[in-house]
């Protein structure tokens, strides 16, 4: 691919009831400075005017139905149907500031597209924490860009600095890893990060490249599995049980780290059991995660024991 000319990306947009709010996510699209080869709006089975509203733009956006099978699968439609080389993921309740995909677009000609995943900044608008994402990871980077040959340690951060609504994905490597796994309920824009970042180089791009907004109501994902939830542990479960047994070439740190956060997965779904009357399974995560991380468990029984304020 000749990187002088300009960089063909796909915008991909994944919506579900989102009615009142897919209309502000394709026009974010059409204001870039540099606007996208083309916006491809998978529709995946809504109730309500969300494909019609997607249908109004006309030729500008191709539009695609389906039957509801999740927003992971809806992405990986999306970059299924893609033309371009490139794709840009969209939440539909999310919208990009002007300047996100010709700042994308510079740092890959600068890199000669080196990458499969460009990441830039975005504004956060959620119950994990509101500010810029950088900000809240702890992450920087000199200059308009930065390129790890291997971005393991940027992908293993205590909170990914990475998010699909201000990324761009070189399609092949996408659909390489398989995309999104559609199993993961919660968590399936982490593993997919650990997936194409795990021994493979990665670009960081400065600038605020998305906006995430808290409109998509109790339908958006990190609200319906937050934190809290049974759904968010047994992802977090899987996704670092998979991560060690993938094949994937750690450092002995970073086994350590993520058999750490193993142990602690293990730990809250001991929580789980218990509050479920089942002592016996509370028991067989605690051994595992003692199995995984003993320093993990006591650090975490540390906690539970240390005298609280007014004891």
């Amino acid at each position: 691919m000749g990187f002088e000319a300009p960089v063909s990306i796909t915008a991909v947009i994944a919506a579900y009831n989102r009615e009142l709010l897919v209309r502000r996510a394709i026009e974010s699209c059409l204001a870039q400075e540099r606007p996208p080869e083309e916006i491809v709006v998978v529709d995946d089975g809504s109730s309500d005017s969300t494909r019609a509203v997607s249908e109004s733009f006309g030729a500008r956006v191709r539009c695609f139905h389906q039957q509801n099978q999740g927003a992971s699968e809806a992405r990986n439609r999306g970059a299924r149907e893609a033309r371009s080389e490139w794709i840009a993921i969209l939440d539909s309740d999310d919208y990009w500031a002007p300047e996100h995909l010709a700042r994308m677009q510079r740092a890959i000609r600068a890199t000669q597209g080196a990458c499969g995943v460009y990441f830039g900044d975005m504004w956060c608008d959620e119950p994990t924490g509101r500010g810029r994402l950088w900000a809240l990871s702890g992450f920087s980077i000199e200059g308009d860009h930065q390129v790890s040959s291997d971005a393991s340690a940027w992908a293993l951060m205590p909170r990914q600095p990475m998010m699909l609504q201000s990324s761009v994905f070189r399609r092949e490597a996408y659909l390489g890893v398989g995309g999104m796994r559609p199993e993961y309920r919660v968590r399936g824009d982490t593993y997919l990060f650990f997936k194409l970042c795990l021994g493979r180089p990665a670009c960081a791009v400065a600038g605020l490249g998305a906006r995430m907004t808290s409109e998509g109501g109790a339908e958006r994902v990190t609200t319906a599995h937050d934190r809290d939830s049974l759904d968010f542990w047994m992802s977090t479960h899987r996704m670092y049980r998979e991560i060690l047994d993938g094949g994937w070439v750690l450092t002995r740190p970073q086994r350590q780290a993520v058999s750490s956060r193993l142990a602690a997965a293990h730990l809250r779904l001991a929580r789980f059991s218990l509050k479920d009357g089942r002592p016996h399974g509370a028991a067989a995560h605690v051994l595992r995660a003692l199995h995984e991380s003993p320093a993990r468990v006591i650090e975490g029984l540390g906690r539970r024991l240390k005298p609280r304020r007014g004891d």
